[in-house]
């Protein structure tokens, strides 16, 4: 790698050796990557509810060769995400240099996946993030890529077969469920293993798209704004609100 420096962010009481012990981890990992490293942030939470029984969040934001890669982990210390932290990189080291093999399914690492590390009761949860953005044009199988070595449940973009908005998701028998407004048609030469939503895509508002995740317990729920006609997702935090993506 190139020589590059590590931003290091903290929310909540962490120890200073704690922060020194992630740091050296990371360093020593990033040294051995193949190509050039920009852009290394990490961030490191703690969260001190007392129902929380992986405190330590850790989050990981890097290019490499040109590629955006993150990781979020939750383990019981900091040097234990850490180490997370590493692995998982280098699953999506994989991903990245053999596109047509999907990331292992079930997920040996949702044991320690961040989502909902807080439990907020339904009828107090908010809408405390919203971000609209433009959204990347692909195959699935590209958008399947982007999810996987971003560390994302989800990924919301542009169908380049459709034109359509469409989410892709981890879920199901083989892991990759493609979900567009309209059409059930599979994507055309797609190596990835591929199961299709084939329920409507409802038109909501964010506010009546919450009300159906309380009455689920989902962890995210497409939709078709009602104000826009596009393509949004809402969906669960760790810190037990919810965040609202828009395609801009």
């Amino acid at each position: 790698m190139s020589g590059t420096d590590i931003a290091v962010e903290t929310s909540g009481e962490i120890l200073t050796r704690a922060r020194e012990q992630v740091e050296r981890q990371i360093e020593a990992f990033v040294r051995r990557l193949p190509g050039t490293v920009e852009g290394l942030r990490v961030r490191l939470t703690t969260f001190r509810q007392n129902s929380t029984p992986r405190p330590a969040l850790a989050q990981i934001n890097l290019t490499l060769n040109g590629r955006a890669l993150r990781a979020q982990v939750a383990a019981p210390f900091f040097p234990e995400a850490a180490t997370l932290l590493r692995a998982r990189l280098c699953q999506h080291q994989a991903r990245l240099d053999d596109p047509s093999t999907p990331r292992p399914w079930p997920d040996a690492y949702r044991q320690c996946h961040p989502a909902s590390l807080c439990t907020v009761s339904p009828a107090r949860r908010k809408i405390v993030r919203r971000k609209e953005f433009p959204l990347q044009n692909a195959t699935p199988d590209e958008a399947a890529l982007t999810m996987d070595v971003r560390d994302y449940d989800f990924h919301l973009f542009v169908d380049a077969e459709t034109g359509q908005d469409s989410l892709v998701y981890r879920i199901g028998p083989t892991g990759y469920r493609l979900a567009r407004l309209s059409g059930l048609q599979p994507p055309q030469g797609a190596a990835l293993p591929w199961t299709i939503n084939v329920h409507g895509v409802p038109e909501l508002t964010p506010e009546q798209a919450a009300e159906r995740l309380d009455d689920t317990e989902m962890p995210h729920r497409f939709f078709q704004d009602t104000a826009t006609g596009r393509g949004s997702v809402l969906y669960l935090r760790y810190d037990g609100h919810y965040g609202l993506l828009t395609a801009g």
